[in-house]
């Protein structure tokens, strides 16, 4: 194991992946994902895509993201192997509206 640290970043570095957690609650039905730690956020409704996204309260960053009633979405949006993607923006463009 080496105790050098690592070289700082460089300009046109590729940023650090973000660590992302997910969790199905069962008892709710609802998936959760989570873009880096848990922190306090605003939640709006993206019609769209038919899920819950939240933003960071100050800069509109895009967090994370809920599904409610995850099973009967999952049937609507999942492929044929059960896979799904939820292409969210980094940024919510424009005023996200009320919270």
């Amino acid at each position: 194991m080496s105790t050098t640290p690592p070289p700082p970043p460089q300009p046109g570095d590729d940023p650090p992946p973000i660590e992302t957690f997910t969790h199905y609650d069962q008892a709710n039905d609802a998936y959760h994902c989570s873009y880096g730690p848990l922190r306090h956020a605003r939640t709006i409704w993206d019609p769209e895509r038919e899920l819950q996204v939240r933003l960071d309260e100050t800069s509109n960053q895009v967090i994370g993201f809920s599904i409610p009633n995850f099973t009967e979405w999952h049937t609507t949006h999942a492929d044929a192997e059960g896979f799904f993607d939820v292409d969210l923006p980094s940024y919510w463009p424009g005023d996200p509206g009320p919270a």
